[in-house]
């Protein structure tokens, strides 16, 4: 069993935190589970029972050690001390510790207010001197949540998520940063690669920006707390490094674009907390030393074709999605002969983007697919939500990502937006560096490639698309019909 396996397992067996008295209860009662089914241990005293008898710090260590079935070289790696330190404590070569190693011990072993008060004591700290370690500081903050259940299963997007998980778990990278325009499933992304985690032990927290989604986001930041510092950028910051200790093996930061004020810098978030891991999801990468970046792009979306095999048709990832959202308000809604050219096609339109897919089906309980593809030809309300709700509009999430990329990005934008599809050799004469612009507009997912019939072609999202024609359309001249093929 490795260090991860152990660690996780403390956790099962004891999710006590250092300064948590609600929750030692439990943890007694899980132990105490434990010791029915097997001999029975003569508890440790606390200060307050007063001593039955006098126990030393060698025996209180090696008796909190064993009680979590940790070997010496487990606890050593723990509370980063050398095993030979910690022989040392237990054979009673060394009586009177460091107080700093005694710290250390305690935090390893999750030990309680009362059980850390009292291997202090037994290692010689005065009570000044102990009184003080448990005193609580002037500014407590509250402990990040848990992230919450996926919301729903996740579709199409098996790959990436198992090259999350890889980098954080197989290749210990402490910070990958999950980028893309808004609605594409970052969100949804990182919440099941923490489902996954938590469900091997890991210990993961959870905090959103304090300047996220204003009214439709459900997951309410977890810091700064109201009672404690501003939500100025240092100010968040050290929140979180309070918040996150020794007390979590990752933390995931939801919607931290680096561009927004008052946001965490992540950069010292890593370098107080050496042993954390930190996934972020945003608009843009952090550009930090280190940073691993996973471009969230737009899903596969179906071939146009003269006939389609429904099965076939339904494994395509942006069509899987699309029919998952119909079916919850139209449980018996199936891909027919009639309505699978309408579906693939309303699929290529919404460019196979999680959150325009979501929309569009949810307009679906008005207008069967025929109409929804009519409609899109004519204006833009597909991309809004049916419930009115202004905050989760795609127009204006993809305006936020074309501001945020470079002036020249935005140039080959504006030039190639109204052109089907084109190479990176169109792209000579608009920049000084065209494969590194293009680059820039794939990592923040703004174009993809044309297709597999396609090679080392590249198009703009059907939203950039749309963006562009509407800026360009004059005050009260119509809509401008975009390609619905």
């Amino acid at each position: 069993m490795g260090p991860g396996d152990v660690r996780g397992e403390i956790d099962r067996r004891a999710t006590v935190s250092s300064h948590s008295a609600g929750k030692n209860t439990a943890t007694g009662i899980l132990l105490g589970e434990r010791a029915r089914g097997g001999p029975h241990r003569r508890p440790l005293p606390t200060p307050s029972e007063g001593p039955r008898d006098t126990a030393s710090f060698a025996e209180l260590l090696k008796n909190h050690r064993s009680r979590y079935g940790l070997t010496q070289q487990q606890l050593a790696d723990f509370a980063t001390l050398s095993v030979r330190a910690i022989r040392d404590l237990e054979s009673g070569r060394v009586r009177r510790p460091r107080r700093e190693s005694v710290g250390l011990l305690a935090d390893a072993l999750r030990l309680s207010d009362p059980e850390r008060q009292q291997l202090h004591a037994a290692g010689g700290s005065p009570s000044h001197l102990r009184d003080a370690l448990l005193a609580e500081p002037a500014f407590a903050p509250r402990a990040l949540p848990e992230p919450p259940a996926p919301p729903g299963t996740l579709v199409g997007r098996e790959a990436e998520l198992q090259v999350l998980l890889d980098q954080v778990t197989v290749y210990g990278h402490r910070l990958v940063s999950v980028v893309g325009i808004s609605g594409i499933g970052k969100t949804h992304l990182v919440l099941e690669a923490a489902r996954v985690l938590r469900a091997r032990g890991w210990r993961v927290g959870w905090h959103t920006s304090a300047g996220g989604t204003p009214c439709c986001g459900v997951f309410p930041a977890a810091v700064p707390d109201p009672g404690g510092p501003s939500s100025g950028t240092a100010d968040a910051t050290a929140a979180l490094v309070a918040a996150t200790g020794d007390r979590h093996d990752l933390l995931i930061i939801d919607g931290a674009d680096a561009a927004r004020p008052g946001g965490v810098d992540v950069g010292e978030l890593l370098r107080c907390r050496p042993r954390l891991h930190v996934v972020v999801t945003g608009l843009t990468p952090r550009d930090l030393p280190g940073e691993r970046v996973l471009p969230l792009t737009a899903m596969a979306v179906p071939e146009e074709a003269a006939d389609y095999d429904h099965v076939r048709l339904g494994e395509v990832e942006s069509v899987a999605l699309f029919l998952s959202h119909m079916r919850r308000s139209q449980p018996g809604f199936r891909l027919r002969e009639d309505n699978a050219r309408a579906v693939v096609r309303l699929c290529r339109w919404l460019d196979g983007v999680p959150r325009a897919l979501e929309h569009a089906a949810g307009w679906g309980l008005v207008y069967p697919p025929e109409l929804l593809l009519a409609r899109a030809g004519r204006d833009f309300s597909l991309l809004s939500s049916p419930a009115g709700c202004g905050c989760l509009d795609l127009l204006p999430s993809v305006a936020r990502s074309v501001d945020i990329v470079a002036e020249s990005c935005r140039l080959v934008l504006a030039e190639v937006a109204d052109r089907p599809h084109w190479t990176v050799g169109d792209l000579d004469r608009l920049v000084p560096d065209p494969a590194a612009a293009l680059h820039t507009l794939l990592v923040h997912g703004l174009v993809r490639p044309a297709g597999a019939h396609l090679p080392e072609r590249f198009t703009a999202l059907h939203l950039v698309r749309i963006l562009h024609a509407r800026d360009r359309t004059p005050a009260g001249a119509g809509r401008v019909a975009p390609d619905c093929r």
